[in-house]
């Protein structure tokens, strides 16, 4: 076969040949004594790689010489070489081929410190590919290797790796153990690459879990160090990352500047997986932007690039932005079939199988490294253990007495134990759903009489559009929501020694004033009412769905009692419930409509807006106000 043209400038002068540029077939190589062969294969593999097809014939030339030669180092180097051309042209499914390969010879001839490199590119491939249950085991077999050689590089690089498949998964409190435990690391071996690999990966995290001034911090150190190495795809890295921190603090502008910034780089380096990334991330600023042209011609582009490479995570991450896109235009249709589309590719990524795998193997990495431990501490201790069983002779029926009273003791304590962890089981199931003093009666009484109570304040809340927005979600994502939402209701509701009656629906019911008096009944409600829009505009500004809620609030008599014998439920009755009500379906998306009873209370408390008498069914004109908040 006809292999590339090549310089020969460095080597004629150890092969004896007076020209510049030969081309070599597989018959002149034969005539190659060994001495020369190897002096080839030395030089060859020296040669700069300058595109995909020279990066890949180069390789190709090293490793039918290094194969002539017997030189199965320079084999496992060479078959490295063409992975990393393949891995550079974003062909993933070849470059793990060779890797691989490489691995195995690296292996079979026992180069320990060689043979973890090659893994923990397979961890990357596998990562990017979203497979992460491999991705792992690659990661922690170069860590095995690595420890077992004491090479501090190679330890530090798989541990990175490691916190990086981790925070794939969302894993994020043990990716950032792992990658601090990468820094100190490198900071000892002063790694400045590596250094700042690290501080790039917790920025990353920082941000994903808010902490966006820490976050912008480590990317600002790695930023720094990644300039003064010229290091270019650690630099797009980094400003890709920057713009992350500016989008979510607010700074569209600024964030987009980087992103593009970011996206020039990774073109010159011909990276598909880069380029996809930011062009995710710029599609979704054009959406913010309003610019849908723009931001579809980015998320179509990205797409088809993750597509080519299999970038499951990348792909997953498109169809959402995808979906917001369509949301913004009001095409619900195409939104609905984004949506779908990124919870089946999420679904994909994160099942039970391969979590089970990845719990799996770490375990089976640190079992193996605590039988390692375990070894050798008994082999360091063979005469400590002799003298300590002579010893244990003498004092086993001293101990199997103790023992027999222990047993006895922690059964007692135990059935002990069991008894008032049931206890406290059901004193907060019914405490969840009976007030305090209501519950108390029913365990002391096994009864509870009904009570009148003058002055009580209602708060009533409904969200708006539910009934369309129920019929767009899935019923998992539609419970998830109104529970995560509720939750933090009952919350701010409880802080301001309120008391939750239940939910119907969408629906939020909730009083200050009873069971037990309140003087503050008025003040309190009003108060977790506008804590409860503070944090819906809040959430609607991060959340993929955005959700409003009317509310009404009314004060007047009511009466409380607990309904039913088999199911406890305490309710609310009263001509002030039906009015707290009319408030409600009377108010406006993220409004808080007053009576005129509750006005008279809270007004000098409250920055009120007054609406007039406005008709109410079944009660005529009323005089309300809305809470400026």
């Amino acid at each position: 076969m006809k292999i590339l043209k090549y310089s020969l400038i460095l080597i004629c002068f150890s092969i004896n040949f007076s020209y510049a540029e030969y081309d070599t077939d597989e018959a002149q190589l034969e005539s190659l004594s060994d001495a020369e062969k190897k002096e080839l294969l030395m030089q060859l593999g020296k040669l700069q790689q300058l595109s995909f097809d020279d990066s890949l014939a180069y390789g190709e030339q090293v490793l039918n010489l290094a194969k002539q030669a017997h030189d199965d180092i320079r084999k496992a180097r060479a078959l490295k070489k063409i992975a990393i051309a393949y891995q550079f042209a974003s062909k993933n499914d070849k470059a793990l081929e060779y890797f691989q390969k490489s691995f195995k010879v690296f292996e079979k001839i026992q180069a320990d410190k060689e043979s973890a490199e090659p893994l923990l590119k397979i961890c990357m491939i596998y990562w990017q590919t979203s497979n992460y249950s491999k991705a792992l085991d690659s990661c922690l077999q170069s860590l095995r290797i690595s420890e077992s050689i004491g090479n501090q590089k190679g330890i530090a690089d798989a541990k990175h790796n490691i916190g990086t498949v981790h925070d794939l998964l969302g894993n994020y409190k043990t990716a950032l153990k792992s990658h601090f435990e990468a820094l100190k690391i490198r900071e000892k071996m002063a790694d400045l690459e590596g250094i700042a690999k690290s501080y790039n990966a917790i920025g990353i995290i920082y941000t994903i879990t808010k902490q966006l001034t820490e976050a912008k911090d480590y990317y600002s150190k790695s930023l720094k160090i990644l300039t003064e190495i010229d290091d270019k795809q650690g630099i797009a890295k980094a400003l890709n990352n920057v713009g992350l921190i500016h989008k979510d603090l607010g700074n569209l502008k600024m964030a987009l500047e980087y992103y593009f910034k970011s996206l020039e780089v990774w073109k010159k380096e011909g990276k598909k997986y880069g380029v996809a990334n930011v062009s995710n991330n710029i599609g979704q600023l054009y959406t913010l932007f309003k610019d849908y042209d723009a931001a579809l011609s980015f998320l179509e582009h990205a797409l088809k690039l993750a597509k080519d490479i299999d970038a499951k995570q990348l792909i997953q991450e498109n169809y959402e932005f995808l979906s917001d896109l369509y949301v913004a235009q009001g095409n619900y249709k195409k939104a609905l079939k984004y949506y779908q589309d990124s919870s089946k590719v999420k679904g994909q990524i994160f099942n039970d199988k391969s979590n089970r795998q990845i719990a799996d193997m770490r375990a089976k990495y640190e079992t193996e490294k605590n039988e390692k431990e375990i070894a050798l501490l008994k082999k360091n201790s063979a005469i400590e253990r002799l003298m300590r069983n002579s010893l244990l002779g003498g004092l086993l029926l001293v101990f199997v007495l103790a023992f027999i009273m222990f047993l006895l003791y922690r059964t007692k304590k135990k059935a002990n134990q069991s008894l008032r962890f049931e206890k406290a089981k059901s004193d907060k199931l019914l405490l969840n759903i009976l007030p305090v003093r209501v519950a108390n009666d029913l365990k002391e009484k096994g009864k509870t009489e009904p009570e009148s109570f003058e002055n009580v304040t209602i708060y009533f809340s409904d969200i708006v559009g539910f009934t369309h927005l129920s019929t767009q979600l899935e019923p998992k994502v539609l419970i998830s929501e109104l529970s995560n939402i509720f939750t933090v209701f009952d919350n701010i509701v409880e802080k301001n020694q309120c008391e939750r009656i239940k939910t119907i629906g969408d629906a939020y019911f909730c009083v200050c004033g009873m069971p037990e008096e309140n003087s503050h009944h008025a003040e309190n409600i009003v108060q977790s009412a506008i804590e409860i829009i503070e944090y819906l505009r809040e959430r609607n500004h991060t959340s993929q769905f955005e959700w409003k809620i009317r509310i009404g609030i009314h004060t007047g008599k009511v009466v409380g009692g607990v309904v039913g014998v088999k199911k406890y439920i305490y309710d609310v009755f009263g001509d002030s419930i039906n009015t707290a009500s009319r408030m409600e379906s009377n108010s406006e998306p993220m409004k808080i409509n007053l009576s005129e009873t509750t006005y008279q209370i809270i007004k000098d408390k409250f920055k009120v807006i007054e609406r007039g008498s406005i008709p109410v069914k079944g009660k005529g004109e009323m005089k309300m106000y809305f809470v400026d908040v």
